[in-house]
This record gives C-alpha cells, structure tokens and sequence, in this order.
C-alpha cells in the first residue's frame, strides 16, 4: 500500500459493530496496516456465522463478545459503526475508562485524507461506482485501494469477500457515507457526487454535507449533471469539475461527458461516449449513469475514455446490486440492495422481464419505514404493473430501543387499494410456496431488501425450490457469477448490527 496511507502499526483498536458491511472492511485495513485489532458484533453474540467474521480473523481481527471486555486502557480507540448505540456495554466501558471514542466514517476520514482519495458521494449507486471505478483503475494498470459498502465480485487482487483491495498505487477509491454525515469531513484529491435525494437524511442536509465535500476537494470533482438533485451545489470556483449526463437529461448545466445513443436490453446497457461504445453487462437506465460517472472518475486519475470503456464490458458486479443468482423453469431469481423509494424503483425499471415480477421486499427498519412510508406507496404504485405480485415481509427488527408502531401491513393495504397486488407473507417459507405456485416462465423473481444478512441466503433457496416445483425446473440453476458464501444460523434470533 502506498506510504502516503496513515501509519497504523503498534496502535490498537477496538472496532464494535466490526460485522457491518462499512465497518469489516475497514477493520480489515487497519489490520494490514499492523495495527492491533479486535472486534465485537451483536451478530456474532447472537451466533450468526457470517463470511465476514471467517475474513476478518483470516485478517488477523480477533473477535470478542460485545460486552465491554474489549474495551481497556491501552487501546488507541474504540471505533463503532452508527448502529452501536449509546447505550452498548462497549461504549459504556470506553467512557469509563476515558478511551476515545470515534464513529466509523471520521476515522475512515481521518485514515483515507492525507493519500491520493477518490472519494465516492450519492444516495443512490454508490457502492456500484466506487467498485465499478476500482475495477477500471486495476484493470489500466493504476493498482488502487480499493474500499466499498459492497462486496465486488471478481476484482482483481480484492480480499474476500470482496469490499477491500490493497494496492500499491497511489489511489485510494472509497465509498463515503452521507447517513452519519462523514461525507463532509473527506478532503479527497477526487470527488464523485452522483445524486441526492430523499434518504437517510432531509435533501437540505446532505446537500449541505456535498458542499463541504466540494469544499475541501483538492484537485477535481465529478458532477451527475442528469440529476436535478444537485442542482443547488456550488463547487467552489476554482475547483476543475467534469460534468456528466445521458442525453436529455442536462438538468442544470452543459456536461462534458455525454452519455448517447443508449441501448438498453435485460442483460447489459450500451451507449456511445465520445465517440467510443461503452458496453456494461448489467441493465437498467441506472447502470448507464453509473458507468458514465466511473468513466469520468476514472478519467480524472488519468485513465483514457477508450481503456475505461473496455475495462467495463469485463465488471462483473457487485453482491446484492442487480445480481442475477440463477434461473431455473425459464424464471430468473434475483437479489437486490435496493430499500428505498429511488433505489427500488431504478431496480424494478432495470430488471423488468419479459413476463411477471415477483418482489419479495423486507422494510430494512421501522424508522426508515415511517420515514419513506408514503413515498414507498407511490414507489411501488407507479412501477408495478397489474400482473406483477408485491410480497411484503415484516419489517426488519435489529433490536435495540427503535419506536416499533408501524408494521409491513401500513403499506401492504393501502397499495391494495390502489389495484397493487401486494400482501403481507408472515414467513419466508409461505413466501416461497407462494411464488413458487404461482410463477410462469419468463417471469422474474426478485428479492429485496437491506442490513438482513440472511437474504441473500433466501434468494439462493429461492432458486432451489424453483428448481424443484417449477415446470422444466431442471434447468439452468447456476448464476452468472461465482456463488457467494452465505451466513448460517444458529437459532431464530434477528440479525441485528452493532
């Protein structure tokens, strides 16, 4: 790894919450850097064998109960994820004890800002940029770092499961987090904004954090210009910005990087930019934005428009974002990441089949779910068609001290009544009997949802029962890309982060 990195070795840390999909990775880092680390998740306590807690001990991570015995004098600091709460025995101890206590996106900062970062802003897509920008670099020959909110699937040179790279180059490509507000504390060479919309925070807010961004970018930035968004943020004046968008849609300004003439079919998106085919073997409308702001990130460390282009039509993905796990019956299964109003519907528009869809869709949680409430209605109501079937599960339950007076059922009736086909399923077994009596071919079923660990699990035991039950099930099972390794329970307990 490039010596500009932060020098880590003989300091010692504690990470609580160290399963999370930010938090692992991280840890991971730290830990080839030479610094001590130990880690503590309620996953874990609960006996949850997730993949990520087999890597971090390959990592050299050593996981402990999360009940404080973690926390002692002598570490340099306890750093916790956002759904370690105040209340948890670590943090508890940590204060105690006067160990510091830092969040997960400052450090990350505060770890990434004295190298080369490109830093990759949005609330929508940018687990997909960052990996899919990583992939361009490694693929031209830069030898990036490499950290995500999601796991890659092939990048060259990735630690498994796939959200961390060490290189040795002098790139360092992350993925910030507008959620916390951390976004605004990066002070990157490069910085990517690809959207803002309506999500963890108000639009005012995190616009305020892109701005602060902006704001202590050193070199260059790229802007979504396609996305009304962002249409209030002022790059200071002499910061060089590279403008992107797809052809009618420069909401706000002329872009520098058009992407035109786009062909879009159910397994891969293709389109001209500057006189080069770009071609990306996903679909969607949303995949052609995000390959047209990987070009451009990619573009500003020195990469020609004509290598990025044929570096992309060899991504292979990320884990949960549009990954086809297999068909079997002329049905093709999904999984899915997408959990709120945009993202779910940029999923549904980009996997529509031929035939029916059948989303099976976990709320990720009752704040979120209250939050979205009316605007998932709507999500739901203009992307669904008649013959399309909505099977709600219960909302996701992390434990902890969350308001629990909204329920799957707040949605699932009044998109009944709207003429949605949607029902509240009370197990996933009921799930799968239902969509397994009731799928034809050339339909696709997709499952959705975030921070539940185990769906990936189930869309894979999706594909099985269509193996078994469907017309013709002896078909292709097998997806398109490498099977993930998926957690075992141990018991019936949620899992939870933290």
């Amino acid at each position: 790894m490039n010596p500009t990195h932060a020098p880590e070795r003989g300091r010692r840390y504690h990470m609580s919450g160290v399963g999370g999909s930010g938090m692992a990775p991280m840890a991971q880092l730290v830990a080839s850097l030479g610094a001590e680390v130990t880690g503590s998740d309620r996953n874990h306590d609960r006996g949850i064998v997730l993949p990520w807690f087999e890597h971090l001990r390959a990592a050299g991570v050593r996981l402990i109960p999360q009940d404080g015995s973690g926390v002692h004098p002598g570490l340099t600091a306890v750093v916790h994820s956002s759904a370690v709460e105040p209340g948890n025995p670590d943090i508890r101890r940590a204060e105690e004890l006067g160990v510091p206590r830092i969040p997960r996106g400052p450090f990350l900062a505060r770890l990434a800002n004295p190298s080369r970062t490109l830093a990759v802003a949005g609330t929508s897509g940018k687990s997909t940029i960052t990996a899919m920008t990583a992939h361009v670099l490694v693929a031209t020959g830069l030898d990036p770092t490499f950290l995500g909110g999601g796991a890659a699937v092939a990048l060259e040179g990735a630690l498994p499961p796939g959200s961390l790279r060490v290189g040795g180059g002098e790139w360092f490509v992350l993925e910030t987090d507008e959620s916390d507000g951390s976004v605004a504390e990066f002070a990157p060479a490069v910085a990517t904004i690809a959207n803002l919309s309506r999500d963890h925070k108000e639009p005012e807010v995190v616009a305020g954090y892109f701005a602060a961004l902006l704001a202590g970018t050193r070199e260059a930035a790229v802007l979504n210009a396609g996305d009304p968004g962002l249409a209030t943020l002022r790059p200071p004046p002499a910061l060089h910005v590279l403008y992107t968008a797809v052809e009618g849609d420069e909401a706000w300004t002329r872009p520098g990087l058009v992407a035109r003439d786009l062909r879009l079919s159910p397994d891969q998106v293709e389109f001209d930019l500057s006189g080069t085919r770009v071609r990306v073997p996903f679909p969607g409308r949303a995949t052609v934005e995000n390959a047209l702001l990987a070009v451009a990130s990619a573009v500003l460390a020195g990469v020609s428009v004509p290598d990025a282009a044929a570096a992309l039509e060899g991504f292979a993905g990320v884990r949960r974002r549009f990954e086809r796990i297999g068909a079997a019956g002329g049905v093709e299964v999904f999984d899915d990441f997408a959990h709120n109003p945009v993202k779910i519907r940029a999923a549904i528009e980009a996997l529509r089949p031929r035939g029916a869809l059948w989303l099976y869709y976990q709320p990720h949680g009752y704040g979120p779910t209250r939050f979205f409430r009316d605007e998932l209605i709507e999500a739901f109501r203009g992307a669904l068609r008649p013959g399309d079937r909505l099977l709600l599960a219960p909302i996701y339950d992390a434990g902890g001290t969350a308001n629990r007076n909204i329920r799957s059922e707040d949605l699932a009736e009044p998109l009944a009544r709207a003429g949605v086909q949607a029902t509240v399923v009370a197990d996933r077994a009921a799930a799968a009997d239902a969509i397994a009596r009731g799928v034809r071919p050339g339909d696709r079923v997709v499952v959705m949802g975030a921070r539940d660990d185990t769906l990936p699990l189930y869309a894979r035991s999706l594909l099985g029962v269509l193996s078994v039950r469907t017309p013709a099930g002896a078909g292709e099972r097998r997806g398109a890309y490498p099977r993930q390794e998926e957690p075992r329970r141990r018991g019936l307990g949620g899992a939870g982060r933290g």
